[in-house]
């Protein structure tokens, strides 16, 4: 007959266990340049979306910058798009510290492509709402992949819609990245130097990665592999801390609510 010293260890290796699948799924999703889609990833987006939204629009009603080569190639885009592309672009590429130039580029080719779309929708909204509804259900597919796929059928239909050129990507990417180091302090720059030339890479700061260390730890012992008890459960004691008998475990509710 199980002992409650067994079952005590049951709970703390539903806890290892529940901190090896989180950390496997998060480390998954950063080797594939997927940062955007971690746990942690996301609450930081949720988090400045809004500082970065509201810089942009003042950015683009500053007097003088009529001329400015952002407000020209973005004027047809929200604001809310415009942030969120550029956020994605950052959270999914920052754990490798990327340079400025590649970040910048992955920005401008988001935006790029969000207003292609939409041109394309404008000029043919039923073909195009099909063809890029039967990409997003392609979720094994990466955004590169979809993004020629959609190309090659705009191409196929003799649609007239102009590219940019990496020149105006980058110019793009790079306002935006501005826009997110003033308002978010989530990222700075850092020289390297060579023998050769000066690279610029876009990196976490430490208050970041300080920050997304403690989210993680606390995150990964929230979610154990639950398993029956191999003992009599602990008894209620109102709606609180019965079931399992350590502290290994999170006091759970009595009853699970949905909301």
């Amino acid at each position: 007959m199980a002992t409650l010293d067994e079952q005590i260890e049951l709970e703390y290796r539903m806890v290892q266990s529940g901190i090896s699948r989180y950390t496997k799924n998060m480390h998954d999703l950063l080797d594939k340049g997927l940062g955007s889609k971690t746990k942690h990833g996301r609450t930081i987006i949720k988090g400045i979306v809004q500082p970065v939204m509201d810089a942009i629009d003042s950015y683009r009603t500053k007097i003088g910058n009529n001329k400015s080569v952002f407000k020209s190639l973005t004027k047809d885009a929200a604001t809310d798009e415009l942030a969120y592309l550029a956020l994605i672009s950052v959270v999914d590429l920052m754990v490798r510290k990327p340079t400025l130039y590649q970040v910048a580029r992955a920005i401008g080719i988001q935006v790029e492509t969000q207003l292609r779309l939409q041109k394309w929708l404008q000029l043919d909204k039923e073909v195009a709402t099909n063809v890029i509804d039967l990409a997003n259900k392609k979720s094994d597919k990466g955004f590169d992949h979809k993004r020629y796929g959609l190309d090659h059928k705009i191409r196929a239909d003799g649609l007239d819609i102009p590219h940019w050129n990496d020149q105006q990507r980058v110019r793009v990417g790079v306002r935006l990245i501005d826009i997110i180091i003033e308002h978010t302090g989530i990222v700075k720059l850092e020289k390297k130097i060579t023998k050769k030339k000066t690279t610029y890479l876009l990196v976490a700061t430490p208050e970041t990665e300080e920050w997304v260390k403690a989210f993680n730890e606390t995150n990964s012992i929230a979610l154990p592999r639950y398993s029956p008890c191999i003992v009599e459960p602990k008894d209620w004691h109102g709606f609180w801390g019965g079931g399992y008998h350590s502290e290994h475990i999170n006091k759970l509710p009595f009853v699970r609510v949905w909301t």
